[in-house]
């Protein structure tokens, strides 16, 4: 079971758990948290649309997305009685069905059910749709989770927006969670026959602190294990085995003839190649690292920087892939 379903499943879950009364506790309460950088997360298959703070984890999957503000507070929203940290959560949640209405409803029953006091349904427009809000508190015996679930029904889809924080985290996060509600932007309808996993035509801007750059907008970012470099930065779209990553380390004062000979014994390579990326000359191999994906890694040197760039495709639409991907090498300038 996936974190994000046992995030949704947390409200049905707590039949058995004793919600206290909301009581103040005496505590100062958190300062109110500015809006700040704000990133925006879209949804490699469906499309839609939400910005969040910067910095914040991310736990996704096709048709849904949960935010957490820090290290760990995933862990307290599944686990609201374990030793977790505060920490506050945007999430939203896509659910097909052919009655999304009856759906909201029966989720909020739950939530009733389970012990979790919900405030009367707010009317109020969201992406130009008209939207319903539950706020709802419930007390542990580890502190208070407090929120708000925002609904939107349309013909065969509910949508669940989800803002939450412990102890005064949800009001301190007011401002924060309102600019987060207002960029939500539904999918934007597709054109017929398009073929919605393949790159989009449409390129966002990307950055990190060596250069910036530009890519199909229903890539999302990913987290790649840094291991052994300094910077290492990915993007994946909807079929998860086609994506492009970005891998810095010490080029030890080398050129770039040094470094490839150094790492193209790595690879099966069927064949090699060279090519200007940010006007600076590369080299790379071509392999096959699974069953219908083909690759290339790039390996460039500027500024004392190795740059290893990997663009993964898969085989029966290689030609869409590597078009899209040559783009995004071609937009790479230096800063």
């Amino acid at each position: 079971m996936s974190a994000m379903r046992n995030v949704r499943g947390f409200h049905t879950a707590l039949a058995a758990l004793v919600l206290l009364t909301i009581a103040g506790c005496g505590k100062k309460e958190v300062e109110p948290v500015k809006v700040g950088d704000m990133v925006e997360y879209r949804d490699p298959g469906y499309g839609f649309r939400i910005t969040y703070p910067k910095g914040w984890m991310a736990s996704a999957e096709v048709g849904r997305v949960a935010l957490y503000s820090a290290p760990d507070v995933d862990k307290r929203f599944l686990d609201p009685e374990g030793a977790y940290p505060d920490g506050a959560l945007i999430g939203v949640t896509l659910t097909k069905t052919p009655t999304p209405t009856s759906q909201m409803d029966s989720i909020v029953s739950q939530m009733k059910a389970a012990g979790y006091q919900v405030g009367q349904a707010q009317q109020l427009t969201v992406s130009d749709k008209p939207a319903e809000r539950y706020t709802y508190s419930g007390r542990f015996t580890a502190g208070t989770q407090s929120g708000e679930h925002v609904y939107i029904a349309l013909d065969t889809v509910l949508y669940d927006l989800w803002f939450a924080g412990y102890g005064d985290l949800y009001k301190a996060y007011h401002d924060v969670f309102a600019a987060s509600l207002k960029s939500f932007q539904l999918p934007k309808p597709v054109a017929k026959g398009a073929d919605e996993t393949l790159p989009s035509e449409v390129f966002a801007a990307g950055e990190t602190k060596y250069f910036s750059f530009m890519y199909p907008e229903n890539f999302n970012f990913a987290n790649p294990p840094k291991g052994t470099f300094e910077m290492s930065v990915e993007l994946r779209g909807y079929r998860q085995d086609c994506s492009i990553r970005f891998d810095v380390f010490d080029a030890k004062r080398q050129t770039v003839d040094k470094v490839f000979d150094q790492n193209k014994g790595k690879y099966r390579a069927a064949g090699t190649g060279k090519a200007t990326i940010g006007g600076e000359t590369a080299q790379y191999v071509v392999y096959s690292p699974a069953k219908d994906v083909l690759s290339r890694a790039f390996f460039l040197v500027h500024g004392g920087k190795a740059f290893r760039i990997t663009i993964n495709m898969y085989k029966l639409q290689e030609n869409e892939y590597l078009a899209a991907f040559e783009k995004t090498l071609g937009s790479l300038k230096w800063k």
